[in-house]
Parts: structure tokens; C-alpha cells; sequence
């Protein structure tokens, strides 16, 4: 069972963290009414002004469109507008001035404080994106290409991916050297055969790429993975369904180097918030049931994995470093998500 050595820099770090929790709250609600609308040029400094309050480091909002057409999917592959009974390929149009995400969540500082990189562009921007039904499943933005980065960067030897979306990731891989051959595993076939019919006679020739039409539990083995170099899941449209989706994959026991998660460390925040208040709990001296019993419905779960996980494990946090690095721990966060 985990235990306290009680002290005032524990103590502190303890307000610090509520403290920061408290600040991200605020700035998510100050932030929200300006969020996927135009800005006008007043709401432009406020916006900013918001961010210098809360130490935010971004201090210009504007993004240069050739950030998103010179890149070599904007750039090079086109997408006409085709329908299926599930999934389309339709033209969306960002306006100009739209204050939009241009990344997923970010650390700021030790504690629990996070922020969304932001931006707008000049002017409209068209661009295709797979929709399925009313809902824009992926399409080829700014957020997709940074969130992205590390995948890309990763990639070698034979890949795979779980998601098929609109075969960004295996379109980068596929211009690298380093890269021989593709492996994708897809759950809706009408995304293969309209990816396969309309997008990957685009892709660049000479490596082989292989789609299974599957569901990626059916596939996410250790069997299965250690054939590939590298490994990326992503079948999942953001946090909101990421945490069930990863918390499953979590579940399965497998664990291996080459695979990596997109935007995991933006899954795992509620959970480490949640870690944090557990926590809280028992260096107050408090019971852990009440801690369970105040969560809701929907955070009830992983409450039962984190009470687990902390009743199992022979530590005693003495300094707050090793509190922080406990919270910030991505194996920790991994391990209580297995149980």
C-alpha cells in the first residue's frame, strides 16, 4: 500500500497541484467562447492577453496557410467528393480568422496545468476530409500533421497502423527510405474500398502495402505485432473515445517497444488527474471508498484501477519529486489502465 513521509514541501506540492488544476479550469472556460469561431481583431488580443495570464507560451495566433499547403499529402493527393452508404470524402472549408486547435494537449510547468496549441489562418482554407456520417472523421489539417510527427518520424523497417482514416501516416512512411513495406489494419470496409479505388493509386509505387479488414483487438497480439518494426494505433477520433478504446488495449497485457499511441499523453490526462486526487485523498488521511464513491459514472472505472493499483504497490513518497514523477509517469498511468 502506498504510504506518505509527511512533510511541508509534500504538503505544498500537494496545493500546487490543486492549485493548477484549479488555473486549467479557469482557462478552458475563459478560452471556450472564443474557440471555432472568427475572431475579430479585439477578441484576437484578448485571447492573447489570456494566454500571458496564465503563462501560456504562444504569443501570435496567426498561421501562415503555407503551413498546411505545402505539405507533401495537402500538396500532392486529391480527394473528390464520393459517398458511400457510411463514409464520404467531402470538401470542407476552414474560414479565415476560425481560432482552431493546431495540436493536442501540452504540459505546462511540473504540476497539472495543460493547454491546446491554438491558431487561425488569413484566409479560407478548402480541404477534403473523410466524413463518416455528419461527423469529420480525418481529414488533412494542421492538428493531424503535428499530432502525427513522432509516428512519422518513427517509422521503419515494415510498419503498421490500426486505422486506415484517409492513409496519412502510411502515405509519409511510404516516401521514406528506411520504410519497405506498409501494413494497415481497418474495421469499415467502405474506408478501404474508397482508400483503395481513390487515394493509394496516389501513393508513391514500389513498396507493398497490405490492408486487413479487421478489428484491431482481433490483431493487437504480441504474435501478431512482432512482425512489424514499428507499430502505431490509431483508430480512435480523439480523447473522448480514446481513454475506452486505449484503456482496452491497455487490458490486454501486451507491451512491446516498437508500438507507440496517437496522442496518448492527451488520453492519459484524465487519468492522471484522477491519480492525483486519489492521491490527495489518502495523504489527507481519507478513506479511498469516499474517494471511489465521489466519481462520476463514467470515471468510475479507472477510480477502481487506480484504488488497485496504489493498495498493491510497497512505496513511501517522501519528497516531491517522487510525487511528481509518480503523477507524470506514463508506465504507471499504462500499469493502472492493465488491471
Amino acid at each position: 500500500m502506498i504510504t506518505f513521509d509527511k512533510s511541508p514541501a509534500l504538503t505544498r506540492c500537494f496545493h500546487d497541484l490543486s492549485l493548477s488544476m484549479v488555473s486549467m479550469q479557469e482557462f478552458l472556460r475563459k478560452l471556450l467562447p472564443y474557440m471555432e469561431k472568427p475572431l475579430t481583431e479585439k477578441e484576437e488580443k484578448d485571447v492573447l492577453f489570456l494566454f500571458s495570464q496564465y503563462g501560456v507560451p504562444q504569443h501570435s495566433l496567426k498561421i501562415s496557410p503555407k503551413l498546411l499547403k505545402n505539405h507533401p499529402y495537402f500538396r500532392n493527393i486529391q480527394l473528390k467528393e464520393i459517398q458511400t452508404e457510411t463514409v464520404s470524402y467531402k470538401e470542407t472549408v476552414i474560414p479565415k480568422r476560425r481560432l482552431m486547435n493546431t495540436d493536442f494537449m501540452k504540459p505546462l510547468g511540473r504540476h497539472l496545468f495543460h493547454y491546446h496549441p491554438l491558431g487561425y489562418f488569413e484566409e479560407d482554407i478548402r480541404m477534403p476530409a473523410l466524413h463518416e456520417g455528419h461527423t469529420i472523421w480525418m481529414a488533412p489539417a494542421v492538428s493531424e500533421f503535428t499530432s502525427m510527427e513522432e509516428g512519422i518520424r518513427k517509422g521503419h523497417g515494415k510498419c503498421l497502423t490500426f486505422g486506415l482514416g484517409i492513409g496519412l501516416i502510411v502515405y509519409m512512411w511510404l516516401r521514406k527510405e528506411e520504410v519497405t513495406e506498409v501494413t494497415i489494419v481497418e474495421f469499415n470496409e467502405d474506408v478501404i474500398q474508397l482508400f483503395q479505388k481513390h487515394i493509394l493509386p496516389q501513393f508513391p509505387e514500389g513498396k507493398s502495402v497490405n490492408i486487413i479488414h479487421g478489428d484491431a483487438f482481433d490483431y493487437f497480439t504480441e504474435d501478431f505485432l512482432e512482425q512489424f518494426d514499428y507499430v502505431y494505433v490509431d483508430f480512435w477520433e480523439s480523447t473522448e473515445d480514446g481513454l475506452p478504446y486505449y484503456t482496452k488495449l491497455m487490458e490486454t497485457g501486451v507491451d512491446l517497444p516498437q508500438v507507440d499511441f496517437w496522442i496518448e499523453d492527451a488520453i492519459l490526462m484524465d487519468v492522471k488527474y484522477l491519480t492525483f486526487l486519489y492521491l490527495k485523498h489518502v495523504y489527507e488521511g481519507k478513506a479511498p471508498s469516499d474517494f471511489m464513491f465521489q466519481q462520476d459514472f463514467s470515471l468510475a472505472k479507472y477510480a477502481r484501477k487506480i484504488h488497485f493499483f496504489f493498495q498493491h504497490l510497497e512505496m513511501t513518497i517522501c519528497s516531491p519529486e517522487e510525487l511528481l514523477s509518480l503523477i507524470h509517469s506514463r508506465n504507471v498511468l499504462r500499469s493502472i489502465l492493465s488491471i
